[in-house]
């Protein structure tokens, strides 16, 4: 059954945006579910693709189907986002009749800023419209996909137990991988660039099979120790997004990585192009929209990813290292919470005050917090006086990071960039809770406060003469928001504001100042 004719299942009303989001939040999957799977290892994983091909086809596709959307598939453990915003960027700016499709996670403000047409997040009707298409034709197969499963009573207990609310449907991550393959075939667009979710090898996005060519950014060796996996462990992941006979585009890696990367290339018969950071000056004079050495490489990457497009589709063969038709896309790209400055005024606290400033980086490793730390570094080279600044760090990591470690990058700095305040906040949007793009059921309350605690004591032993009256924890990010804006209120000084560590507590900041999705 084909999605042309899908309304005809339809007997409700058609979904809302609120709807579609509170029906992709009944998928997530709670904390103890998550636990379970990272206990069962990557055995689990081997089900995925399977798993993935029948969901597909039970909402009317074949993974050959999506050939027509001449993908580009882009994987790494670091810049992956970036690079594809960047490739999306340079290729609808070479030629804005090329309608670009881009699926990335995660989102900072609204779900669908995950599935953008030419850069600009989907609609809310279009969300909502795809999310009850994949919805209801689930649900017009749940039956069938049930006796599929062929589960022993222990078994559905089981699911049951683990509060899976749909166990016939896809967890969070992979629906949105049916809706976003579903939104990009309905609005026809002439190229659709993928990044991969986690890993690679069996991500919900590899059930592609004939991609135009293939990405792998650079790997981040403390995602390792994260991880728990080795390095050539994440370099095969990784790479098991390469395809027979397609070319694959990747920046150097460790030794380690780069064999594992070379030999499943060879084993594909894959023409292979690898990156190294000495390219860079390439980038010579070309304005790059993103903040940061490290965005020079993933733009690297990109040219790269956009040139072999281009030939392969269009024709068109490019001498230059920079073509100067790329330029323009490469300057206009936008890429919020990356290394973000937001001032007050551009924010719903506007009229309380205009010396206040937020500096917004996701930074979650020890490699892009000191990226991070280097970018604030030079912010400050613009300040004229450090008696005219009072600087805020609101800081906060995921649960199972090594804290302490990270905050050290950060703390580092202290004696070149002296913070005034250093605030530990959970990620829980506002006082009264979750908003419903960023309603959270992965984690508990009991996690999130730990790490608050656990954060504030190491900040008290790696900055031990820090005055222990400016070091705050925080219940939600709203309540740091308002801490910045009363000291911003009651102080003549600029007031700077560093958020940083969780790309999440950076959207739900976003959130919280009333920044729309970008």
């Amino acid at each position: 059954m084909s999605f042309t004719n899908l309304r005809n299942f339809s007997t409700k009303m058609a979904f809302t945006y609120k709807e579609a989001v509170e029906k992709l939040n009944s998928l997530q999957s709670n904390a103890a579910l998550l636990e379970k799977l990272r206990q069962a290892g990557p055995r689990m994983n081997e089900k995925s693709l399977p798993e993935m091909r029948d969901y597909f086809k039970r909402i009317g596709y074949e993974p050959k189907d999506f050939d027509k959307l001449n993908l580009i598939h882009v994987t790494g453990t670091k810049g992956k986002g970036s690079t594809s915003a960047l490739t999306q960027a340079t290729l609808h700016h070479y030629d804005t009749s090329i309608k670009t499709g881009l699926f990335t996670s995660p989102h900072l403000v609204a779900v669908r800023e995950r599935i953008r047409i030419n850069g600009v997040p989907i609609s809310e009707e279009l969300y909502a419209k795809y999310t009850q298409d994949v919805w209801e034709r689930l649900e017009a197969t749940k039956e069938e996909a049930v006796r599929a499963m062929n589960l022993s009573e222990q078994d559905t207990k089981e699911i049951l137990r683990n509060t899976r609310e749909h166990p016939d449907k896809p967890i969070y991550f992979r629906f949105l991988t049916l809706v976003a393959l579903h939104a990009f075939i309905q609005e026809k667009v002439d190229c659709a660039i993928l990044e991969v979710g986690v890993g690679g090898e069996y991500d919900s996005t590899n059930i592609i099979e004939r991609p135009v060519v293939c990405g792998i950014t650079a790997l981040g060796l403390d995602h390792v120790t994260v991880l728990g996996n080795t390095i050539d462990q994440i370099a095969w992941h990784k790479s098991g997004i390469i395809k027979p006979n397609v070319p694959v585009v990747a920046f150097e890696q460790v030794p380690a990585a780069m064999e594992v990367v070379e030999k499943r290339a060879q084993e594909k018969n894959a023409p292979l192009t690898v990156l190294h950071a000495r390219d860079v000056s390439k980038l010579d004079g070309v304005e790059i929209g993103l903040a940061g050495l490290h965005q020079k490489y993933n733009a690297l990457t990109a040219i790269e990813l956009v040139k072999i497009w281009l030939k392969k589709m269009r024709g068109v063969d490019f001498t230059e290292d920079v073509p100067e038709s790329f330029k323009k896309g490469l300057k206009l790209v936008t890429w919020p919470g990356r290394g973000q400055e937001l001032n007050v005024r551009e924010t719903k606290y506007s009229a309380l005050c205009d010396n206040l400033t937020w500096f917004l980086d996701g930074a979650h490793t020890v490699e892009s917090l000191s990226t991070c730390a280097d970018w604030f570094k030079n912010v400050q080279k613009k300040v004229t006086s450090n008696d005219e600044v009072l600087r805020v760090l609101v800081f906060n990591c995921t649960h199972g990071r090594d804290a302490a470690r990270l905050l050290e990058i950060i703390s580092g700095i202290q004696s070149d960039i002296k913070f005034d305040h250093v605030i530990f906040s959970t990620n829980i949007t506002f006082k009264q809770g979750y908003t419903a793009d960023n309603t959270n059921k992965t984690v508990t309350l009991e996690e999130v406060t730990l790490v608050q605690q656990e954060l504030a004591s190491s900040w008290k032993q790696q900055v031990p003469h820090f005055d222990t009256d400016n070091i705050h924890t925080v219940p939600t990010i709203e309540d740091a928001v308002d801490f910045a804006v009363e000291l911003a209120k009651s102080n003549s000084k600029q007031v700077q504001v560093l958020t940083t560590g969780s790309l999440i507590m950076v959207g739900n900041t976003l959130t919280v100042l009333g920044i729309q999705p970008q």
